[in-house]
């Protein structure tokens, strides 16, 4: 009797011992999971971060090739060795020619020797005034020096002539017989009368390897085919050319081809532009403070 009670007390204690085991089994796998869910949740969310700023980089670089934090650092620790290097070089120039010119002591007194009958010889400095410091120029512009009123978005409408549903491939905007400027840098690819899309006068110009922007209405166009602009260059004057209801601008951007809102072409050049600013802003702090 005791010999079975003994068995069965060891097997009690081994099933006992078993299903806790296995429950501490369960809730280490659960609390495993969840702490890979954490973990792929913050890697996902360390990929996004990395993402967006490899994409900001990109508009920078795609628009601009613009200089890098570390670029602009170069350049301004090369700046400050230069005019060291000039201010030392400045000090000994006027050591030297302290020693050589009329004003040294040797000179002087030589001078009154010489002159004795004489009065005083009067030497005059030249003034200068201070240089101001240089307008910055901007790498981009918008359409128009005004601001911006959109008329007519990008995207599909009904046609305000021929009253049928079509693609708007490009934005209107509020321009009456204005000034029209290049957004960017580039290359003026046509130019002159759109004789069957009903732009009117027109003027496309390329930048870089992606992007084409093109004008239509205009009263007047200043460039041709294959002259080059800047940004800021007036290219020509808004208008009512064409299939036209008013005197406007439509302003159309095409990426690889491919129509874009034009307006979010616009808000990423100025991102871009105001951060390089940022940079340079920051750099010419740093130079101050230093």
């Amino acid at each position: 009797m005791k010999l079975i009670r003994k068995y069965l007390m060891t097997g009690f204690f081994l099933g006992y011992h078993s299903l806790v085991f296995a429950q501490f089994n369960t809730l280490t796998r659960h609390e495993n999971k969840v702490n890979e869910s954490f973990n792929e949740k913050q890697n996902f969310q360390k990929e996004q971060r990395g993402r967006k700023e490899i994409e900001k980089k990109n508009i920078i670089n795609k628009f601009f090739k613009s200089p890098t934090k570390a670029d602009l650092k170069k350049e301004i620790d090369s700046l400050k060795t230069m005019m060291l290097r000039y201010s030392v070089s400045t000090s000994e120039e006027k050591e030297e020619n302290y020693k050589n010119n009329d004003f040294s002591p040797v000179k002087m007194g030589d001078d009154k020797l010489s002159n004795q009958g004489n009065s005083s010889i009067e030497k005059s400095s030249k003034k200068f005034d201070f240089i101001n410091e240089e307008e910055l120029i901007s790498k981009i512009s918008m359409p128009l020096k005004r601001k911006i009123v959109v008329t007519s978005p990008f995207g599909r409408r009904t046609h305000p002539i021929f009253g049928s549903a079509k693609m708007h491939t490009g934005t209107d905007f509020e321009a009456n017989y204005e000034n029209v400027y290049a957004v960017l840098d580039g290359t003026v690819i046509a130019s002159g009368w759109d004789s069957g899309g009903g732009g009117g006068n027109y003027i496309k110009i390329k930048h870089s390897d992606s992007f084409v922007t093109s004008y239509l209405h205009l009263s007047e166009i200043y460039y041709r085919a294959g002259e080059a602009v800047k940004a800021g260059f007036i290219i020509a004057k808004s208008g009512n050319t064409g299939n036209s209801t008013g005197a406007h601008l439509h302003f159309s951007v095409a990426e690889n081809g491919k129509y874009i809102n034009p307006i979010r072409f616009l808000n990423d050049l100025i991102k871009a532009n105001n951060l390089i600013a940022n940079y340079y802003e920051i750099g010419k702090n740093s130079y101050l403070q230093h």
